[in-house]
């Protein structure tokens, strides 16, 4: 057997792991088709509870495959942190919570408690932020096994205590529950104790540092749990991490994204790798990546729901990332030795 042919089949068992055994999601995650639904709830009411996050009646509205229209209740309550200062967005993230046996013979189908991502504001720049997310969701998902299936909704806003308000309509999306993530990959949430990155399993955690390296990430703690869902399987396996929350990513590139504290860069664009350092390198981790490219690219072309414009600004930031793990000398310098255990260093394109 050849050295590429060799390496070619070690790039394909590392895409297809774990896919064989991962259950299907639920029938809401299943399609790719933009979700077109009416949510309607007093908005006063929901906005004004940023405290206690009380439940707070709702309807759904959608349109069935015969043209007619479906309609169930739910409860919805506001979600997050930074979205949900109003200085930060007129319309906060949401939690859509569905009323059991009601779900029957519609999209939500088995669906519980799950979030919706919202707009935040009605400018024309923060709907594509709201798609670029979702994006970056869906890369994840060629990357990993262990992510959240998301699905893009474009949504009519109306307010139940406003009989006459015809409604304001925006992109937003749903996120698979992280039960529903465990349990079709035969794994449960995790709340044990983590000390430090090294707790996860090597490929999982490696896959993940790099895939936010690559879309330019530093909102995320494992220790911490910060933007990181932890789930573990029956066995003595190691723990695998799930990533959400990109906003604050380069890729996304929203304009209350500021770098954390204790990174000396002026941009959320800057790379900064954030790996343990590895006696091997990364290298094993960068073919991978290599080997997804094809994919990568097509998820990024395909997005049609973007506008041309943010689609070339998204691929140009991606494209930027492979153009430097393409350089040896690059990875050696800017992801081998900066490893976050010695020392920092940045990356800037």
């Amino acid at each position: 057997m050849t050295f590429s042919l060799q390496r070619f089949l070690i790039i394909l068992l590392l895409v297809l792991e774990g896919s064989i055994f991962a259950q299907k999601p639920k029938e809401l995650f299943r399609s790719d088709d933009v979700l077109e639904m009416t949510l309607s709830f007093n908005e006063k009411e929901v906005f004004k509870d940023m405290e206690e996050r009380n439940l707070h009646e709702a309807s759904i509205q959608w349109t069935k495959a015969d043209g007619s229209k479906g309609e169930i209740g739910l409860n919805v309550q506001v979600r997050g942190k930074t979205r949900a200062m109003k200085s930060t967005c007129k319309f906060p993230p949401l939690f859509l919570n569905f009323k059991g046996s009601e779900t029957k013979n519609t999209p939500f189908k088995k669906q519980k408690k799950i979030k919706l991502v919202t707009h935040c504001k009605s400018s024309k720049s923060f709907k594509e932020y709201v798609k670029k997310e979702y994006l970056a969701y869906r890369l994840y998902n060629i990357v990993s096994p262990y992510g959240f299936k998301v699905r893009l909704c474009r949504i009519t806003y109306r307010d139940s205590k406003n009989p006459d308000d015809e409604g304001v309509t925006q992109y937003g999306f749903l996120i698979e529950s992280i039960k529903d993530l465990a349990k079709r990959n035969e794994m449960k949430e995790y709340e044990g104790l983590l000390r430090n990155q090294e707790s996860l399993d090597k490929n999982n955690l490696d896959r993940l540092t790099m895939f936010e390296y690559m879309i330019g990430n530093l909102d995320w703690s494992i220790p911490k749990r910060h933007n990181i869902k932890i789930m573990k399987g029956e066995n003595n396996s190691l723990p695998v991490g799930v990533p959400y929350d990109f906003d604050y990513s380069g890729l996304v590139n929203t304009p209350y994204a500021v770098p954390p504290e204790g990174f000396d860069i002026e941009s959320v664009k800057t790379r900064v790798f954030r790996g343990l350092c590895r006696d091997q390198g990364y290298g094993a981790t960068v073919d991978y990546f290599k080997g997804i490219q094809p994919e990568i690219t097509k998820e990024i072309n395909t997005a049609n729901y973007m506008d041309e414009k943010t689609i070339t600004e998204v691929l140009n930031y991606i494209q930027s990332f492979y153009k430097s793990i393409a350089n040896p000398q690059t990875v050696t310098k800017e992801i081998n030795e900066a490893c976050w255990a010695k020392h920092k260093h940045i990356y800037e394109n």
